[in-house]
């Protein structure tokens, strides 16, 4: 991609350790210089030299002070190195080029994070997440917008927690499309554990994305935390199933913080798992019916053209990519070469004759001509 790749350094790594932030890693650089970049014992007046009473001195909070005391030595942190490279893990630091720029709209940014899969996380994206008891309504629903989605061409971002998080990644995977997958905790860990399979299958087709160290288990506190990346990650945040104490509410709120737009899917007044997003949908939020006013909301309602170019399948003449699936089913790829379209132009198209009721989706990401 034509981008050097920085190099993580203990002193970052000790810091990822703490549980430290962008903005903490600021503070220590203002009042001791900037990090060590080598991996090698510290030789400028860097933090790790400094001792704990200037630490607090800094403006960080005192357990956070104390912890990174306890890390100075740099060995918990080169063990952490030796333990993800070992995973086939990836430690992207701030300041890596690759970080993404939708990141650093956030408030208190992590100071690294740790990758699985390809990277950087593809655009645009939708956020899909939900209850984890999910109904079968909101099962069913999930499984049709998130296809949806997917096969116009968005990357599926959600939590990999039960229920509707599941659903919406196992969608992308069903339409060929990119599942990103947001931890509460360290890549080390499985959870739940039922997600195993899950799990590693996104890593090898799609993107896992944790601030927490490899082997940091799930706590209370972690998921409300890794919310504001998904939200951060996505274009907007669509609420699927959500009680009125939901965590996807949370994750609502941080993307109206970071003026992403939430869409919520209604649901039966008097059910608890719609509790939450119908109260969205009467405080603002945009109510989703269909897949088509779901692309609509997304930007994606009209099929996009080239530029001075006529639509494909313009008045007076047969859709090319009816044409090419007369004979019998093919992929995006497939299509793209065989029409002389751009991908993303060729599943904005498909989407739109499946709106129309031309076109019927296969597993698989295939597509075949819906016989009348």
């Amino acid at each position: 991609m034509g981008r050097t790749t920085a190099t993580v350094s203990i002193d970052e790594v000790c810091l990822h350790l703490a549980g430290a932030t962008a903005v903490d890693a600021r503070r220590l650089a203002v009042a001791f210089g900037e990090p060590e970049r080598s991996c090698d014992a510290p030789k400028g007046p860097g933090w790790r030299r400094q001792p704990l009473t200037a630490l607090r001195r800094a403006g960080l909070a005192p357990s956070l002070a104390r912890r990174l005391d306890e890390l100075r030595d740099g060995r918990e942190a080169a063990a952490e190195l030796d333990r993800t490279q070992r995973a086939d893990v990836r430690l992207v630091p701030h300041r890596d080029p690759s970080w993404p720029e939708a990141l650093e709209h956030l408030p208190r940014p992590p100071v690294l994070l740790a990758v699985r899969g390809s990277w950087p996380p593809p655009e645009p994206a939708l956020a899909v997440v939900g209850a984890r008891a999910a109904t079968a309504y909101g099962r069913a629903a999930t499984l049709r917008l998130a296809k949806t989605a997917s096969r116009a061409g968005l990357a599926i971002v959600s939590g990999l927690a039960r229920g509707v998080d599941r659903y919406a990644l196992e969608s992308a995977f069903d339409e060929a499309g990119r599942p990103v997958a947001v931890l509460g905790c360290g890549l080390g860990i499985v959870y739940p554990p039922e997600h195993h399979a899950l799990q590693a299958r996104i890593a090898r087709e799609g993107t896992l994305v944790s601030e927490f160290p490899l082997r940091q288990p799930p706590t209370r506190w972690a998921f409300p935390r890794r919310n504001r990346i998904i939200a951060a990650l996505a274009r907007a945040v669509l609420v699927v199933e959500a009680g009125a104490r939901s965590g996807a509410l949370i994750t609502a709120a941080h993307a109206l913080e970071l003026g992403r737009d939430v869409l919520a899917v209604p649901g039966p007044i008097d059910g608890p798992q719609s509790e939450g997003t119908n109260r969205l949908i009467a405080d603002g939020a945009a109510p989703v019916l269909d897949g088509a006013g779901l692309l609509e909301l997304l930007g994606h309602g009209s099929t996009p053209t080239d530029e001075g170019a006529a639509p494909a399948g313009a008045a007076g003449t047969l859709h090319p990519l009816i044409a090419a699936l007369e004979r019998k089913a093919l992929g995006v790829d497939e299509l793209a070469t065989l029409c002389g379209l751009a991908v993303p132009r060729v599943r904005a198209e498909l989407v739109a004759l499946e709106l129309e009721g031309r076109v019927t989706p296969l597993p698989g990401g295939r597509w075949e001509k819906r016989r009348r």
